[in-house]
């Protein structure tokens, strides 16, 4: 009988722990892949990328004939800093080397600029490089034409019950987070976890993330043209001598912004560092839990901006490029390109303040008021990884 329970038991928590792949991070040390951007002749960095790909063990989060989503920021027009098409290509083909079904993605801005719909989203990617002939892959834009398209995935955590993930996303068999590390003006620094959790968010989850309140209507750019009203799924908008939004029936679906001709639609960019950060962990862990240990992160640590790819510019890097990380686990791989990045004496001339010795700390100098390790302290609360890593040059 005893022997019965045991079976029993072990049974059970295979079945639990096979659930929760997501959740596998035991309290040890996480692997963290590294290769800088010396080249020769018989070894170019393509091969390197390879390399890395390989031994970081990407290809386990993808089986044969899996749909694939290598998530990117295509950036803006005017801002030539995102990940190099070429370098995407080489991830594509090893995509397809061991069976995967790989495509482009990215979700639409909350903000009304160059990709804040899909026909301008896509056409904004081929401007900057990415298409069929440079990645060897098709681009989906996730969240739909307007960023409306979304599944809700229950978490039950501290600021959400459930987060609105794009619903391609959610849809995909496997991710493989591509990501351009930098600076960014509300958490810090801009990796993995933030091209994930903000990345897959529905238009309506990235509001939520960024502010506490609903829109409101700038009423010298408003045009009475009733736009908004059309394309509002709640009624929640009359059109008087301007537009007027009621708070009562808004969803913050986000629609009417991107509707909206004359950008009188506006957003409170109001949310403290703090919760934006766990907000965006939170989002981040709705799409871990679908994915369940099916996603791995690549960190591109070149052209390291202070801001943002969201800006039609990129200001002069802080320091020198280094390199290209990979890794399974999100926390690690953050954390070790942030080590990296302050090891590196910083680039006068740059946006840096101070900060410049090699070991200081550069995203303090350029955020004073933001801790940075917040999003990963809290990630690693939430079991999606750990600080804990070694770092594995090949």
């Amino acid at each position: 009988m005893d022997h019965y329970f045991l079976c029993l038991l072990c049974a059970l928590w295979f079945a639990v722990d096979k659930r929760l792949r997501f959740l596998y991070y035991p309290r040890m040390q996480s692997k963290v892949y590294f290769t800088d951007l010396r080249a020769s002749i018989d070894r170019n960095i393509f091969e390197k990328i390879d390399d890395l790909l390989k031994i970081s063990n990407l290809n386990s989060v993808f089986s044969n004939h899996n749909l694939v989503a290598l998530k990117l920021h295509f950036g803006e027009p005017g801002n030539p800093k995102t990940v190099n098409p070429t370098f995407v290509r080489q991830i594509v083909q090893f995509v397809r080397k061991y069976g995967g079904k790989p495509f482009l993605t990215d979700t639409n801005t909350l903000y009304r600029g160059t990709r804040g719909n899909s026909a301008a989203h896509l056409e904004t990617a081929l401007k900057n490089g990415y298409n069929f002939l440079t990645t060897n892959a098709p681009i989906i834009i996730a969240d739909g034409l307007r960023g409306a398209n979304y599944k809700e995935v229950e978490i039950n955590k501290k600021h959400y019950r459930n987060v609105k993930i794009a619903q391609e996303i959610y849809y995909a068999d496997s991710i493989i987070s591509i990501a351009h590390f930098k600076g960014h003006e509300l958490m810090a620094f801009g990796g993995a976890i933030k091209n994930i959790g903000m990345g897959c968010a529905s238009r309506a989850g990235k509001l939520s993330i960024h502010s506490s309140l609903f829109p409101y209507v700038d009423k010298r750019r408003c045009e009475a043209c009733q736009s908004c009203v059309r394309w509002c799924p709640q009624n929640a908008i009359v059109v008087k001598e301007t537009a007027v939004i009621d708070k009562k029936r808004c969803i913050g679906c986000c629609e009417c912004i991107s509707a909206c001709p004359n950008g009188a639609i506006q957003i409170h960019w109001d949310e403290d560092a703090k919760n934006a950060q766990e907000k965006l962990v939170e989002y981040f862990y709705g799409v871990a839990r679908i994915k369940q240990g099916r996603v791995g992160y690549i960190n591109f640590l070149l052209d390291i901006s202070p801001e943002c790819d969201c800006y039609q510019y990129s200001d002069y890097p802080i320091v020198p490029d280094i390199g290209i990380v990979a890794s399974l686990d999100p926390v690690a791989v953050d954390l070790a390109s942030v080590d990296l990045v302050n090891s590196q004496r910083g680039l006068r001339g740059s946006k840096l303040r101070s900060g410049f010795e090699e070991g200081e700390d550069k995203f303090k100098s350029l955020y004073p008021s933001i801790d940075w390790d917040l999003q990963l302290k809290y990630a690693e609360k939430l079991g999606l990884g750990v600080q804990n890593y070694e770092l594995v040059k090949i």
